[in-house]
């Protein structure tokens, strides 16, 4: 199969996000373009949700790793928050 060719597209950004741009891209060896193709594709997946699943997503604390007790710890009261949340009335629940 042949290689789709990606569409030119200019987009406008404040300096602050095409400085953040600039140094994730650095960080994870990718160019800008590519960075932002895997982020929009990523955050299109999540907003497509073909099979009905409500997409939940977490920002693990760095000083978790490797300490078992204090992540399942956390992870229970994350748990107990989302249950609670999708649990109530679905209104709010939507971006």
């Amino acid at each position: 199969m042949a290689k789709k060719k990606h569409e030119i597209m200019s987009l406008s950004m404040d300096p602050d996000m095409v400085e953040m741009l600039n140094t994730v891209s650095k960080k994870m060896g990718w160019n800008r373009s590519e960075l932002i193709r895997k982020l929009v594709k990523k955050h299109l997946d999540l907003l497509v949700n073909e099979d009905e699943k409500i997409p939940v997503i977490i920002r693990v604390p760095q000083e978790l790793r490797g300490d078992e007790e204090a992540l399942r710890k956390w992870l229970n009261q994350k748990v107990d928050g989302i249950t609670a949340a999708l649990c109530k009335n679905s209104v709010g629940l939507s971006a």
